[in-house]
């Protein structure tokens, strides 16, 4: 739900803050690129993803962010297993947030269920398919009644697997610099995205 804050008010915070109304900032780090206003593409050594983050760009303010992320592992790679446990979002202003577990994201899917859905419909994959892959039909949280989510998840370069990765936020989705941070095997995948007040 977004706040029903005066313009005026909107106008100064985000002048303050920002310096200007924008989607998304450059990002500064070497396995990060940006792929549109609204998405980043991270390529490391053990792990290639996308991340999308056009919901939360438009419902500052709420208190759940909701993320649309793609998994593969890089070409001719060793085969991966991620764990839900080493998911976790950490804000602007440093803290560390994990992903809800499938209890959690059941519980509330009444509450969320149509802005994971719109999340999901507004953003079109970018990571895709090439000549030896196809979609996997796994994912950390599921739809209750649809699906079962995973704990853990095996990731090959012969997939792309993709869902929503959703996290209640203290203090509410606020404006500035995120990070996604998978820790896996042999690495981390620090996916930095800036959020900024859509115009």
């Amino acid at each position: 739900m977004r706040f029903k804050t005066p313009s005026s008010i909107i106008a100064l915070a985000v002048a303050a803050v920002l310096g200007c109304v924008g989607a998304t900032r450059a990002v500064d780090d070497d396995r990060v690129r940006s792929s549109g206003p609204f998405s980043v593409v991270y390529r490391g050594p053990e792990l290639e993803a996308s991340v999308g983050f056009r919901h939360a760009a438009a419902d500052v303010g709420d208190r759940w962010l909701i993320l649309v992320v793609q998994l593969t592992a890089p070409p001719k790679s060793a085969n991966i297993t991620v764990n839900r446990g080493d998911i976790t979002i950490h804000t602007p202003d440093g803290r560390r947030v994990p992903l809800l577990t499938q209890p959690e994201f059941r519980e509330v899917f009444g509450e969320i269920n149509l802005r994971v859905r719109r999340a999901i419909s507004n953003t079109p994959p970018v990571l895709a398919l090439g000549a030896n892959q196809r979609p996997c039909n796994r994912w950390f949280l599921a739809e209750p009644r649809i699906g079962v989510g995973r704990d853990q998840m095996p990731i090959t370069s012969f997939e792309i697997c993709s869902g929503p990765l959703v996290f209640r936020i203290p203090g509410n989705v606020q404006p500035g610099r995120w990070r996604l941070v998978i820790e896996l095997p042999e690495s981390t995948a620090d996916i930095p995205f800036e959020i900024e007040i859509e115009g």
